[in-house]
């Protein structure tokens, strides 16, 4: 009988082990998951950051290359009343 009750305890300390084992696995993969899912989420967000940082980047080129347009045309416009004075004055003197 000793030796059964004995032997009984040495399995349910086996199926107690192997839960507790089982139990941190469980624990161990669920924290893995969750880390995963924090770096895929940083990665994301990362995407997303550069994503809105090219589209600023684009917006303030289209702007810019409105502006230059603009600044190039005024001192022309200005330029060829002086130049059309230099041809009449070029003339004048002859």
């Amino acid at each position: 009988m000793n030796g059964l009750t004995q032997e009984r305890s040495h399995m349910h300390v086996g199926i107690v082990k192997s839960a507790l084992v089982s139990y941190q696995l469980a624990k161990n993969m669920n924290e893995l998951t969750q880390e995963r899912s924090h770096v895929h989420a940083g990665i994301v967000k990362s995407a997303l950051v550069i994503y809105q940082i090219a589209r600023n980047m684009n917006e303030l080129i289209q702007e810019r290359s409105q502006i230059h347009p603009s600044i190039v045309k005024r001192p022309l416009a200005n330029h060829h009343p002086g130049g059309d004075m230099n041809k009449n004055t070029q003339w004048t003197v002859l």
